[in-house]
């Protein structure tokens, strides 16, 4: 056999290049998967909380449901889970949605009467 053959595998070059090629994209689009699943349990507990808030600042729990439910839509999620606490006093309430694997947590202050 010759050093400088021209004979090869072509269909073995194929398969090995083309790994090479689409193991950095499979890597990227689980990378985008995450990072969308972070931004969107983010935003859903901030703004979810924050209309719960607005809506009624005597007892934000009872429009969590909808809010929660409101923006899960606009993300075009289906069941996102949450947890809603209060401090003593509940002069802080907090809020935690989780999408995925993904949790996020928002705290804010409600309105001294």
């Amino acid at each position: 056999m010759k050093r400088f053959s021209e004979q090869g595998s072509s269909p073995l070059e194929l398969v090995a290049f083309t790994a090479l090629l689409i193991l950095p994209l499979s890597l990227s689009i689980g990378l985008y998967q995450q990072l969308s699943s972070e931004l969107a349990a983010e935003s859903i507990a901030r703004h979810a909380l924050r209309l719960a808030i607005l809506s009624d600042f005597q007892t934000p729990s009872s429009q969590l449901q909808s809010a929660v439910s409101l923006f899960a839509a606009n993300w075009g999620l289906g069941n996102v889970e949450y947890r809603y606490w209060c401090t003593s006093g509940c002069s802080l309430v907090t809020l935690e949605v989780q999408v995925g694997a993904t949790t996020a947590i928002q705290t804010m202050g409600l309105p001294r009467n």
